[in-house]
C-alpha cells in the first residue's frame, strides 16, 4: 500500500472540525435526513468554529442545513411568501405578493439564486426607476429581495453571498432624492378643519394635535379618550382599523401608546360626545349611522373636501388648484403627492415639533414609532434642510453684512 492510500483524507482538529491534507478546515455534519456532509471553511480554527456552531444552532431550531446550491429564485420567494410573510399585516402582506409577482418573478423567477449578482440587481434598479418607480419604492423591492435571499439561508439550506451586499452605493436606490412629503403650511390646517363637517373636524383635529394614524383615529373608542377630567386628559392609541373595517392591535408594542391632550381638545371631544348617537364604553368614537368605524377611504374623502371648501379671510381658496379647470373646462387631475393627505398630519406634527425644539426621542414615542431611527430617517432630513437654510442665511448676513448694506446704499441712491 502506497503511503499516499494509507494518509487519511482529513485529520481530526476538535470537535465536528477537521484539516484536510492541504490545510483547509472543513466542518463535518449531519443534515436533518441523517446524511454526513461536509463544509469547507475559508479562514482559520475560529472561522471553523463559527460554521460549526451555526450549524449546530440551526439544526437545534429545526432549520434546514442540507446544502441546495440549485434553489431557485421562484422557489426560494414561494416558501417566504408562505413563511415568515403570514405573520405580518394583511395589507404587507398584499404589498410584498405584489411586489415579488409584478416586479421581481417576471425577471429572477428560474435562475439559481447563486446565478443573481449585484449587476442583475442594479439592471433591475435602472428598469424600475425608468418605468418612474420612486426611489423609496425601489428600495423596499430589493428589501425584498435581500430578505428572499436571508430566509434561504437561514431556512432552505442555501449557502452563498446575498448579492444585495454587493451592489456600490451608486447602483443603490437614492431614497434622499424621495419627493418631500407633503405637510401643511401657513394657515392650511386651520383653514381645512374650519370648513369640514362632524364627525370630522373633530377628527382632523385629534390628528392634528398627536399625529395619530387614520387607521388609530378610526379605531377609537370611547374607552380609549380620557377626559373625565379635562386637565389630565389623554388618549390611548392601542388599536388600527384595517381597510375592511376589523379592529386589532397596532402594528408594532411600540406604535401603543398614550398621549396626553390639552384642555381644549378635551373639551371638543367632552361635546362631540354629547352629540354623538353612539356613546358607550366599547362604542367608536368616529362612528358611521350604524355604529361601525368611519372607513379610511371616506375620511380621506372628507378631507379632500374641506380642502376644496377651505379659504384665506380675503376668501382666495386655500389650494388652488382643487379648483383649476382644463380647456374642457373640467377639473383638473390633481397629482399624487401635491396635496397633503391624512398622513401630512402626522408629517406636520412631527415638522413643527423638531422646529420647535423637541427631542426626536420624545417625538418617536408621540407619533408611536418603534424607536427614535425610524423618527430620524422619515423626519429629520427635511428639519435638517430647514434649519441648514436658515443657518447660512443668518451666516450670510453676519459675513457680508456690510457689503449688502453698501449695496442697498448704492441703490437708494440710484433712486
Amino acid at each position: 500500500m502506497s503511503d499516499s492510500e494509507a494518509d487519511p483524507r482529513r485529520v481530526r482538529v476538535e470537535r465536528g472540525i477537521y484539516r484536510r491534507a492541504t490545510g483547509v478546515l472543513e466542518v463535518g455534519f449531519k443534515d436533518e435526513t441523517g446524511r454526513q456532509r461536509w463544509r469547507t471553511v475559508d479562514g482559520g480554527i475560529l472561522a471553523a468554529r463559527k460554521v460549526r456552531d451555526d450549524l449546530a444552532a440551526r439544526r437545534a431550531r429545526g432549520e434546514s442545513v442540507a446544502p441546495k446550491p440549485n434553489l431557485r429564485f421562484g422557489e426560494a420567494a414561494d416558501c417566504w411568501l408562505a413563511g415568515p410573510v403570514l405573520d405580518l399585516r394583511e395589507t404587507t402582506q398584499v404589498k410584498y405578493r405584489c411586489m415579488v409577482n409584478r416586479h421581481l418573478r417576471p425577471r429572477l423567477q428560474g435562475r439559481r439564486l447563486d446565478a443573481v449578482n449585484a449587476d442583475d440587481l442594479a439592471r433591475l434598479v435602472r428598469e424600475l426607476r425608468a418605468e418612474g418607480m420612486s426611489e423609496a419604492t425601489i428600495a423596499v423591492i430589493l428589501g425584498v429581495v435581500s430578505a428572499i435571499y436571508k430566509f434561504a439561508t437561514r431556512r432552505l439550506g442555501w449557502s452563498g453571498t446575498i448579492p444585495t451586499t454587493l451592489m456600490l452605493r451608486s447602483e443603490r436606490p437614492k431614497t434622499s432624492q424621495t419627493k418631500r412629503r407633503p405637510v401643511f403650511i401657513g394657515e392650511q390646517l386651520e383653514q381645512t378643519i374650519a370648513t369640514a363637517n362632524e364627525p370630522f373636524r373633530t377628527l382632523f383635529t385629534v390628528a392634528a394635535l398627536t399625529g395619530a394614524r387614520v387607521s388609530e383615529l378610526c379605531a377609537l373608542t370611547w374607552a380609549d379618550v380620557r377626559i373625565d377630567d379635562p386637565e389630565d386628559a389623554e388618549i390611548e392609541f392601542g388599536w388600527q382599523v384595517d381597510r375592511h373595517g376589523n379592529r386589532r392591535p397596532t402594528k408594532t408594542d411600540g406604535s401603543a401608546r398614550t398621549v396626553p391632550v390639552p384642555r381644549e381638545l378635551a373639551i371638543l371631544l367632552a361635546r362631540h360626545k354629547l352629540g354623538a348617537r353612539y356613546c358607550e364604553h366599547t362604542s367608536f368614537v368616529f362612528a358611521t349611522g350604524t355604529g361601525h368605524p368611519v372607513q379610511q377611504r371616506n375620511v380621506s374623502r372628507a378631507l379632500r373636501e374641506a380642502q376644496r371648501r377651505a379659504t384665506a379671510l380675503d376668501g382666495a381658496p386655500t389650494f388652488p388648484i382643487l379648483h383649476e379647470l382644463d380647456e374642457r373646462g373640467e377639473p383638473v387631475a390633481v397629482p399624487r403627492g401635491t396635496l397633503p393627505s391624512m398622513h401630512s398630519f402626522r408629517h406636520t406634527v412631527a415638522s413643527r415639533a423638531l422646529l420647535a425644539g423637541e427631542s426626536v426621542d420624545d417625538i418617536a414615542f408621540l407619533l408611536g414609532h418603534r424607536d427614535a431611527n425610524v423618527t430620524r430617517a422619515v423626519y429629520v432630513r427635511e428639519v435638517a434642510d430647514a434649519r441648514r437654510r436658515s443657518m447660512r442665511r443668518s451666516r450670510m448676513v453676519a459675513e457680508f453684512g456690510g457689503a449688502l448694506r453698501v449695496a442697498l446704499g448704492r441703490d437708494d441712491e440710484s433712486d
